[in-house]
């Protein structure tokens, strides 16, 4: 949620705050993410725990991507009418991070439920990683938005983020390997 809010503040400059923008944040972000979790099942079903660390590592590079590269690209939509230069920009700004932070909390969830040497229970399981994903997105957007922002601003918060996304890969990738060794 974090990243969503601080994406929306990367459109600001370019596209403004309309109706239509927000309007295509929201279902950039519900498309992105109803994807993951269908995509999800995919590679749940086939034991493909290495998409995890995998996706993380994609969303946080392709996060530091667009810090890069959004005032090369974002002005490209300044010919476009409100509504095509909203979703063009939400496209590039938000699918792919969003899509493959979405892998995650299903991801989780298939691989604890797959991995209990007792009983395998996916509510207690689903039920876990959500509730967790749910208060931590809570916490993570309270601290980007009334600490961080002001503090340091747009870009470095979203930097901020980007570098937690690649060390939750490398955590990921680490524990997925010292549960498999």
């Amino acid at each position: 949620m974090s990243y969503e809010i601080m994406a929306a503040k990367l459109y600001t400059p370019h596209v403004g705050a309309t109706l239509y923008v927000w309007t295509s944040i929201l279902t950039l972000t519900l498309v992105s993410l109803a994807i993951a979790y269908k995509v999800s099942q995919y590679w749940s079903d086939r034991k493909k725990w290495h998409v995890l660390p995998l996706s993380l590592l994609i969303a946080g590079l392709y996060v530091i991507f667009i810090l890069l590269t959004k005032d090369s690209i974002l002005p490209m939509t300044y010919t476009m009418g409100i509504k095509t230069a909203s979703l063009v920009t939400g496209l590039f700004t938000l699918t792919i991070p969003v899509f493959c932070m979405g892998l995650t909390s299903p991801l989780v969830t298939a691989f604890l439920t797959n991995n209990e040497k007792s009983s395998a229970n996916p509510g207690k399981h689903a039920g876990m990683v959500y509730g967790i994903g749910t208060l931590s997105g809570i916490l993570f957007t309270l601290l980007c938005l009334f600490v961080m922002l002001p503090t340091f601003g747009v870009s470095a918060t979203i930097a901020w983020l980007a570098c937690l996304l690649i060390s939750a890969a490398g955590i990921s990738y680490w524990l997925l390997k010292s549960n498999h060794d």
